[in-house]
């Protein structure tokens, strides 16, 4: 064979060869391609059924992930990178940026694996994490609250929550906070404006952050201008109209409180204390014991000098007992009158019935017949 010809025959060897591997190359290529594509298409098709990403703090290999508020591409890439998620940020950026994903990722808490592709890592980033879900009922104690959030799964630093509570300084931005009444005894000066919803937080928030759900909530719900109109007419202000439907909230079921306010509001107008075992068990509560069902006069003999005691002082308590909820504090503001309970101004006195509702009474001897049937009634209530 000439060198010519073994030339020719080189080259074409070399062409075939090269002809091969791109062969090979985009074979492969396009079942990367396809692999990737049935990846995020799967990856979607979770997202569509549960809305919440596949990967969790249960799922084997996960890290945990936190995305800073207004946190920039470089920031994520940075994070990715520090946790050995990602091998190359001048490629996370660049794929993110083709793929359209800049200034659509979630802050908050993600859960992500090695395994895990970037575009899969950007997708479950452009989602809000799953959040944790919490109920507050109306007529929760500041307390109560707090521990329903730390059952729920949320990392509260109590002593850091308690002293914001206390001190809600860095709160004098929501106009209602600024109007609160200080009291030597008015230990949670927020307690009544953290307002009783279903919640969603990110396990990442931070006490103030928390708190600041709350405190929009309340803020967009005591915007109504006719709430102050109203309070103005009945000459209380909003922590005062607060305050007492905090003991309305207390005392009796949404149906009733239009009358428990009215009977509360006679008792003030004629100068008589309010009477409620709602504050002695709010005391109760603050001292970590049980509340009962019946005031015992060993309760209002050891709580004979505190201001919560309403059977010791006149006047409302020192501020809300818990957090009222929309029907306690209309009842409050639109209370019971002569069109819609006849000789509503006449009433003094309720007692429970057991049952969960209330009698009312106009006179004192009416009230003790009522005590004194529905307590016989129900002894073992304690």
């Amino acid at each position: 064979m000439s060198s010519k010809t073994f030339k020719t025959l080189s080259i074409i060897i070399i062409i075939i060869a090269f002809i091969f591997i791109a062969f090979l190359g985009f074979v492969n290529g396009f079942d990367y391609v396809k692999a990737q594509n049935e990846r995020m298409s799967n990856l979607q098709d979770y997202y569509l059924e549960h809305n919440t990403s596949p990967v969790s703090e249960d799922t084997v290999g996960a890290l945990q992930i936190e995305i800073p508020r207004a946190a920039s591409v470089d920031d994520i890439a940075t994070i990715l990178k520090e946790n050995e998620l990602i091998d190359n940020e001048f490629l996370f950026k660049v794929i993110s940026k083709f793929n359209g994903f800049d200034g659509q990722y979630q802050s908050g808490t993600h859960y992500l694996t090695d395994e895990l592709s970037y575009d899969e890592i950007m997708f479950v980033l452009t989602h809000a994490p799953e959040a944790i879900t919490v109920t507050i009922p109306e007529g929760f104690t500041y307390k109560q609250l707090q521990e329903r959030l730390i059952e729920s799964g949320l990392n509260i630093d109590v002593q850091y929550m308690d002293d914001l509570v206390r001190r809600p300084n860095v709160f004098l931005d929501y106009p209602f906070v600024k109007n609160l009444t200080v009291h030597e005894d008015r230990e949670w000066l927020l307690q009544g404006y953290l307002w009783a919803d279903t919640y969603k937080f990110d396990s990442s928030m931070d006490e103030e952050a928390i708190l600041r759900v709350f405190l929009n909530n309340t803020l967009n719900k005591l915007s109504n201008k006719e709430y102050q109109k109203r309070a103005d007419e009945l000459g209380l202000t909003m922590d005062e109209v607060i305050t007492l439907a905090s003991v309305v909230q207390a005392e009796g079921i949404n149906s009733e409180m239009y009358k428990i306010s009215k009977v509360f509001l006679n008792r003030l107008e004629a100068d008589m204390n309010l009477g409620s075992c709602a504050t002695i068990n709010y005391l109760r509560l603050e001292n970590d014991e049980e509340p009962v069902f019946w005031v015992m006069q060993s309760d209002l003999d050891r709580f004979q000098n505190n201001p919560y005691n309403t059977y010791a002082f006149n006047g409302l308590p020192p501020g809300p007992i818990n957090n009222p909820g929309i029907a306690a504090i209309e009842g409050v503001l639109w209370p019971a009158s002569e069109k819609t309970w006849e000789n509503a101004s006449n009433y003094y006195f309720f007692a429970a019935d057991g049952e969960g509702n209330n009698v009312f009474a106009q006179t004192e001897e009416e009230h003790f017949r009522n005590v004194e049937h529905y307590s016989s009634l129900n002894q073992g209530e304690e």
